[in-house]
């Protein structure tokens, strides 16, 4: 086998790159924000040029959608990783990976729900899926009351959302200090037992 001329490059393949400037445009929102997310910024970041941007999501636009679309996917895998056999305490633990998921990666969750891009309606579709499973499995052990499970999906969000929201942009009564995790706790026992049967 003949070996490779002295200096020559060695491609990286397509899906390779993709990867690549996926992972530095998750860097770049973590450490500069939204405004940071820049075409120039990216590639800087995976060490490829600017055009890989273009060739590979067309543009800041795409980029931004396949992170939103990334973002469910790792919503859906943090809640479909809690299979606790109990189950009131994997619906509480869902809560919990969902809170941590927001918390590590605030700018991207903030992203995902800002209606400013539209991810793959599968994969947003499959990160509440995951957690409407978690009804259905409350619902068949008799600890979440009957009913249409996607609508009591729906309700539960609303709450989770709502809570890390208001973490999130530390939107605490004035003048007050506010101990978010403790009201999270709270506010998943007041799920638990609005969902009860």
């Amino acid at each position: 086998m003949a070996s490779k001329p002295a200096g020559t490059a060695t491609r990286t393949p397509a899906g390779d790159v993709r990867g690549l400037l996926l992972a530095a445009a998750l860097r770049v929102l973590d450490e500069n924000g939204e405004k940071g997310l820049t075409v120039r910024a990216v590639a800087t970041a995976a060490n490829v040029a600017p055009m890989g941007v273009y060739n590979h999501f067309d543009g800041k636009t795409g980029l931004m959608t396949a992170l939103v679309t990334e973002g469910f996917a790792q919503l859906r895998n943090a809640v479909a990783a809690v299979v606790d056999t109990d189950s009131h305490v994997r619906l509480q633990q869902a809560g919990v990976a969902y809170r941590a998921f927001a918390l590590r990666s605030p700018t991207l969750y903030r992203m995902m729900f800002s209606g400013q891009c539209t991810p793959e309606s599968d994969v947003a579709d499959s990160a509440l899926g995951s957690l409407t499973e978690i009804i259905r499995y409350g619902q068949a052990a008799g600890t979440i009351r009957a009913g249409e499970p996607f609508d009591l999906t729906l309700q539960v969000w609303a709450c989770v959302h709502g809570a890390v929201s208001l973490e999130l942009d530390s939107s605490g009564p004035p003048g007050t200090e506010t101990h978010w995790s403790f009201i999270y706790q709270q506010t998943l026992d007041l799920i638990s037992r609005g969902v009860a049967p």
